[in-house]
């Protein structure tokens, strides 16, 4: 029976591996136009289960701007990406992901800021999740 469950683990991550989409050239197409429409956390969590098979490349650069943009000129709105991403947990992390060196240093700093001084009350735990990969994005712009 021990040795049954590992062995079951494995089959299942091969099985979901196998059936991850594959981004076609019509899906990047669209994923890279749909990249200069993502103005709400909304769309940012549509286009990632449309397109995030397409999270690659200059379209990832285009997210991860997307995601600093809401989060520099739209920091009000923290509580609908915390609610998204209650929900859906994977697209929690990808957001987080995003925060990253490809971004400008100031929007980062700005970022970590609003994370550690201006945190929604009921989003204390995502402000440290974001604060934190700011830091660490800053930290990996200094030290490359």
């Amino acid at each position: 029976m021990n040795r049954i469950i590992p062995i079951a683990a494995l089959f299942l991550l091969a099985m979901s591996n196998a059936m991850a989409k594959d981004c076609t050239p019509a899906d990047a197409e669209a994923a890279d136009l749909a990249v200069d429409s993502l103005s709400s956390w909304q769309a940012v969590s549509e286009n990632y289960s449309h397109y995030g098979q397409c999270d690659d490349g200059s379209i990832a650069e285009g997210n991860s701007e997307a995601v600093i943009r809401l989060l520099v000129d739209k920091w009000n709105t923290l509580p609908a990406l915390d609610a998204l991403a209650k929900k859906n947990p994977a697209f929690g992390d990808w957001v987080l992901n995003h925060i990253d060196t490809t971004l400008d240093s100031g929007d980062l700093e700005a970022v970590a800021r609003r994370a550690q001084k201006n945190c929604p009350d009921h989003s204390k735990q995502l402000c440290e999740k974001v604060g934190s990969a700011a830091d660490q994005a800053l930290e990996e712009q200094k030290d490359p």
